[in-house]
């Protein structure tokens, strides 16, 4: 039961990690100094589109990206209340996939906060910054209740890890570098 919690926290923490190091490694090859690269790299809990800011912010020349309108990740859809059990699949957008980071930084406060356990049907709190519910991506109960479920917890390191693909590649384009190569990286399989 808390391995949705954990797969969910550690996805957060992990991308957390990859966004402080990637500013730092940008603003060094920018030619900026310690006390600058601090500055850019230190952040709290960033989504997607905290990451996609510091970007546009390091890179002037990264105004408008192309690779917005044709990037895509697959996920598992939600059954309905009432309905199937069965989670069928989902394509989504970079627009939506920066709505459900969101949400998904409210379900990683709350848990880390004891608000909520995460993997019973129980009625979660509205966000605590302001923004998309933690509700947003999580499979929904009657009566306001709602939970964290393996398929919805794999949902969330998909989207992170390839919207930090994402951002990297692009960036060292823009940068004129070699992309990484992300083979490593668990890809987190639909299939599994």
């Amino acid at each position: 039961m808390a391995l949705a919690p954990a797969i969910v926290l550690t996805s957060v923490a992990a991308f957390e990690g990859f966004v402080e190091e990637f500013n730092a490694v940008v603003g060094g090859l920018r030619g900026l100094s310690f006390a600058q690269i601090v500055r850019i790299a230190h952040t709290n809990t960033p989504s997607l589109a905290d990451f996609e800011k510091d970007l546009l912010k390091q890179l002037s020349n990264w105004s408008n990206p192309i690779w917005r309108r044709n990037w895509s990740v697959e996920l598992f859809q939600r059954p309905s209340p009432g309905g199937s059990n069965w989670w069928t699949r989902d394509t989504i957008g970079w627009d939506e996939a920066l709505k459900q980071v969101d949400a998904w930084m409210q379900v990683r406060h709350t848990l880390i906060h004891g608000l909520t356990r995460g993997y019973l049907p129980e009625v979660w709190p509205g966000p605590l910054k302001g923004g998309i519910p933690a509700t947003y991506v999580l499979r929904e109960y009657n009566q306001g209740r709602h939970s964290l479920s393996l398929h919805s917890a794999i949902n969330c390191a998909r989207t992170l890890r390839y919207g930090a693909e994402a951002l990297a590649e692009n960036a060292a384009l823009t940068l004129k570098l070699k992309p990484a190569r992300w083979r490593a990286v668990p890809s987190f399989p639909l299939d599994a």
